[in-house]
């Protein structure tokens, strides 16, 4: 086995490696959970248009994410704190929801350039609705780890 495989295994069982890789999976359940909402109110069922179906998708993904991430992969436990915890997490959320709403929208008003494939166009869309996610992706992390969830330690 190599030395980076071993590294790699070290830190993975290691707290910052777990938090990180459960992060990475409460991330991909809400993923999941704001793409089935995303397409079937966008592009399936036209409940929406793009900047409504982008909303609606986000807010779907943003309260279980909350619980996954405050829960789960920080391991805090208790009562959420309203104006430590709830607040930020939600200002935070409201951020990824401005910027991908914009994002799928700025693609929306040009999915013709794609031609008059219904498939392609909300392909397009879609994939601009994801790339917001990803981008912010990173930033929410240091976020949550640095400010929203840090462990307090006692002072002696």
């Amino acid at each position: 086995m190599s030395l980076l495989t071993n590294e790699f295994r070290h830190w993975f069982r290691s707290p910052v490696g777990r938090r990180a890789f459960r992060y990475t999976l409460g991330s991909g359940i809400s993923f999941v959970i704001s793409q089935v909402v995303f397409i079937a109110s966008y592009g399936v069922f036209h409940i929406f248009d793009a900047r409504g179906s982008s909303i609606f998708a986000t807010l779907a993904g943003a309260v279980p994410s909350y619980f996954m991430n405050r829960y789960w992969a920080w391991e805090k436990h208790g009562k959420s704190h309203m104006s430590k915890e709830v607040i930020p997490y939600f200002g935070m959320a409201l951020i990824s929801l401005v910027f991908s709403t914009w994002s799928a929208d700025f693609a929306s008003s040009h999915k013709d350039i794609f031609g008059g494939s219904h498939f392609l166009q909300v392909a397009v869309v879609d994939g601009a609705y994801i790339a917001s996610f990803v981008i912010l992706w990173f930033a929410k992390y240091a976020f949550m780890d640095r400010v929203l969830f840090v462990k307090q330690t006692s002072q002696a």
